[in-house]
This record gives structure tokens, sequence and C-alpha cells, in this order.
């Protein structure tokens, strides 16, 4: 019962943090997209853009867009997106649309890839903790939970906490962490979610949880692997 509680908050946690964007697949988009149920805004980054009637650059051009005009993102998660720039609505090239989550149209939901880590985190709060584990569902130790999240992703850290202060590149402040940063104390580490939050394997009592202020000990180093 105590996990289950735990698990029903740990979800109306990762409602508040993504705010709004809940994506949903979709049958008749193309190979990976998927449509937002709350559309995204987002800015051009390209000096030309165009907005193409369908998928691919042979495709006719419904408008041109310049660095930074906007435009609504209708699906995300593939090359070419969905979107819409006044009463146009078309195809271009995801990757080239920078969103609020400071990740790509192109990105699956619009994410950046950091706050996906964050996001895949959430998942496992009130699972418990075993030290020298690796299971992110049967058990796992703080530096065993950060390793295998970023496996999820395809990236191989260090086994242990001292040896993941040097993974990725630093990151100067906590004020400048973003989510899915590494956050190492002595002896421990964590993985940062925003808002100084931080989401870890704590302790046997604990198990994984999340912790409202990522300066609750010292923090000796923080590291971005995205």
């Amino acid at each position: 019962m105590f996990n289950i509680v735990k698990r029903i908050a740990a979800g109306l946690l990762v409602s508040g943090l993504l705010m709004s964007t809940v994506i949903m697949p979709v049958a008749d988009q193309g190979a990976g997209q998927v449509q937002a149920r709350q559309v995204l805004s987002a800015r051009v980054n390209a000096g030309i853009l165009k907005v193409r009637a369908k998928e691919g650059t042979t495709s006719q051009t419904l408008k041109i867009l310049h660095r930074n005009d906007r435009v609504r993102v209708l699906t995300t998660g593939s090359r070419w997106v969905k979107v819409q720039s006044g009463k146009v609505v078309g195809y271009t090239q995801g990757k080239l649309l920078i969103t609020g989550y400071g990740g790509t149209a192109a990105d699956e939901g619009g994410y950046s890839r950091g706050q996906q880590v964050a996001n895949f985190a959430l998942r496992f709060v009130g699972n418990p903790y075993r030290y020298g584990g690796t299971s992110l569902t049967n058990g796992t130790d703080c530096s065993g939970f950060v390793m295998s999240v970023y496996r999820h992703f395809g990236k191989k850290l260090p086994r242990t906490s001292s040896s993941q202060r040097h993974a990725g590149r630093g990151v100067g402040s906590l004020s400048a962490a973003k989510p899915g940063d590494i956050i190492c104390y002595n002896g421990h580490v964590a993985i940062y979610l925003g808002n100084r939050k931080i989401v870890h394997a704590s302790n046997r009592r604990t198990g994984i949880k999340v912790t409202n202020n990522a300066a609750y000990r010292h923090i000796v180093a923080i590291r971005r692997v995205f």
C-alpha cells in the first residue's frame, strides 16, 4: 500500500514537472511521430525554413519561414513534423525548430535529451534501494540508478559514484544545472529534475525518491552527459 501511494505521488509530480504537453501515439503519422494533445510553440532555428505540403524536400513549398519565426508544432518525434503558421498547415524539418522545453520538434515530445532522462528517471520513484544493485524495478543503489537510467539512452557511465563525477562535462553551479544533469555528493549521486529538485536512490528506508532541495548536502560536482 505504501508503494502504491508513493507511485501515485510520483505520477502527480511528473504531471507537475511536465506542466503542459501530454503526448499520444498517432497511427496515421509518419514513423516515430507523436501528436501533442496541447500544441507546442517553437521558434525557427535556421535562416530559411520551408513549410511543405508533404514530407520531403521535393514536395510543394507552402510557406517560407525565417529565423526566430514562431510556429505551432502539431506532431513531434521524427525528422519531418507537422506545423501550423498562420493559416498554413504543412510539414517541415523538426530539428530546425526549438521548443520551449529546450529540445527540438524532432525530439519526442519536444523535450531536450536531458529532460527526457529526468522524465524517465521519475518513473521509478517508490522502487526499492539495494546496495550493489542496478535494477530500476527490483533494487538499485544511487550510482546504479544513475548508470541504469543513462543506459536506457545509450550512454555507458562508470559504476561508482566517485567515478561518475568525471562523466560528461562539468557544470559550474546549481543555478546553471539543467534537467538530466548528474548531481554528485560525497559518496552519493542523483539526477537533477530542475527547480532545485533531484531524483535518487536514497537509502533502504525510502528507496528511489524525489528530494525538493538538491543542495540538501554539499555538492562536489555537477556533470552533464547530454
